[in-house]
């Protein structure tokens, strides 16, 4: 269950959409009834949200961090924006569908800073490289 206290460092952010009483949604509702508060606990900074309509079909949005990407001028990709269906789904078939997107996010490591060309120059003066881990030197 460690992947639980994951969310914020694979995503950006979690959306999960149900009808208030719809039968497709049974298992949407039970998830969110008996997981929402230990995800939240578990990553208290992260945007977890829960969005209720009638005569929707469930579904989970997931946006993934922004990656590094040289062809981009800012030198970091758009967020990656994923939708699943949830129809029908048991709380069992929900929870296994969050810890797959969960595991694709871990896949695609996210960038922790985005350094201006302003702040890379001064380093260099200073004699600092710049071949730091998950940073993107934004160098033109």
């Amino acid at each position: 269950m460690a992947w639980r206290s994951q969310l914020t460092k694979h995503m950006a952010q979690l959306t999960i959409r149900c009808c208030n009483t719809g039968s497709t949604s049974a298992g949407t509702r039970a998830f969110v009834l008996n997981n929402y508060h230990e995800f939240t606990d578990l990553n208290p900074s992260f945007k977890f949200m829960i969005r209720e309509a009638d005569e929707i079909e469930p579904s989970i949005e997931v946006m993934y961090h922004a990656v590094e990407d040289a062809s981009m001028p800012s030198g970091r990709s758009q967020p990656e924006c994923v939708e699943r269906s949830l129809s029908g789904m048991s709380e069992e078939e929900v929870t296994a569908t969050l810890k797959g997107l969960v595991d694709a996010g871990a896949a695609s490591p996210q960038l922790e800073a985005f350094v201006p060309i302003p702040i890379v120059d001064a380093l260099a003066e200073m004699g600092i490289d710049g071949k730091e881990p998950n940073v993107a030197w934004l160098m033109k």
